[in-house]
């Protein structure tokens, strides 16, 4: 019955409804972010919520044998989070602020510093090509990175900042919602965001190809800029009213989110390179990689090294992604013309 609706038609719904998903989650995170950590509510449950319909795609892609379309979702995911999402949040949390500033909560902090640490895998990946060691030292340190977030406390901070700027506590007026109803939210916008990201990333891919846009830009920029819609979103609605709780949430997931694509999803790339005996397909391959723990590098630095984040970070880092698409689009248009030409000779 969907064949008889127009791609755009299904694309535009499907947004919608992507909108009402990101609204459904900011709202359940605004509830258990006053009850539970923000790195366990952003940096885990949202963030799966997330990462777990592009995880199937992506393992689907490798076991289609279609290892260059799996390297590019994650790649390009990755930098879209780091710099697009990131810089979305940043941006919106402190111009809601009357101080223009935010800080992040030092469990968040300690995320960055993962996320950081974390790049070490991807870079052997990138170094090194499909290897088994690699691969379960990826899948290890994601465990250990859910072990360490699920021991993390209640964060007592005292919203200091909030009192500097003269912002009302309204929160204390409020009355304060069950914990059930953050549940449901959550459930409701994880259900949405799985049921229509795919419609809404094939709207995306089916307009581009009817427009004849080049298969690199698809795949590597408007493919990730699809797929992580529902952060992008996410990010504007935790942000937009400038609690530091809900913007430490965002992060949060943001961060988390990020960790598991560059641990358990690159560990899983390297795993089914080896057991399918995919070709390293060099420089493509290791420049997306490189890429990503540029961008992911960018955004753990700018949670981890500053006291306090403004809004000039969130338009370096969208500055950076303008740097990195167009290194990665030269890079993968020269790869593909030499791919043809070497069919051509042959």
């Amino acid at each position: 019955m969907l064949d008889a609706v127009p791609s755009f038609a299904i694309g535009v719904l499907s947004f919608v409804f992507l909108v009402f998903a990101s609204w459904c989650v900011g709202e359940g995170g605004e509830i258990l972010g006053k009850k539970y950590d923000a790195s366990i509510i952003g940096g885990l449950v949202i963030a799966w919520l997330n990462t777990a319909p592009e995880a199937i795609f992506f393992i689907t892609a490798l076991d289609s044998y279609n290892p260059r379309f799996a390297v590019g979702a994650v790649s390009g995911s990755s930098i879209v989070v780091c710099t697009v999402a990131l810089g979305a949040c940043l941006w919106f949390g402190t111009r809601a602020r009357p101080s223009k500033t935010i800080f992040l909560q030092p469990q968040v902090k300690r995320q960055c510093l993962i996320l950081a640490s974390s790049l070490i895998i991807t870079s052997c990946i990138a170094f090194f090509g499909f290897n088994t060691l690699c691969g379960v030292a990826g899948v290890i340190f994601y465990l250990g990175f859910i072990a360490h977030s699920l021991q993390s406390q209640v964060p007592d901070v005292e919203k200091e900042d909030d009192l500097e700027v003269g912002e009302k506590h309204e929160e204390e007026d409020e009355h304060e919602e069950p914990t059930y109803k953050g549940v449901g939210y959550l459930i409701v916008g994880g259900v949405t965001i799985f049921l229509c990201s795919k419609p809404f990333i094939n709207s995306v891919v089916d307009a581009a190809s009817s427009l004849k846009v080049n298969p690199i830009l698809l795949a590597f920029f408007l493919a990730p800029v699809a797929s992580e819609m529902p952060e992008i979103l996410e990010s504007i609605s935790l942000s937009r009213k400038g609690n530091i709780q809900n913007i430490n949430i965002a992060y949060s997931n943001l961060v988390g989110g990020t960790i598991t694509k560059t641990t358990l999803l690159t560990g899983i790339f390297s795993f089914f390179g080896v057991a399918k005996g995919f070709v390293w397909e060099s420089p493509s391959y290791t420049v997306s990689l490189f890429l990503l723990i540029l961008c992911a590098g960018a955004a753990a630095a700018t949670g981890y090294s500053f006291t306090k984040q403004k809004p000039y970070h969130a338009l370096c880092l969208w500055g950076l992604f303008v740097i990195t698409g167009i290194i990665e689009y030269s890079t993968n248009s020269s790869f593909q013309e030499h791919i043809e030409i070497e069919q051509v000779m042959t």
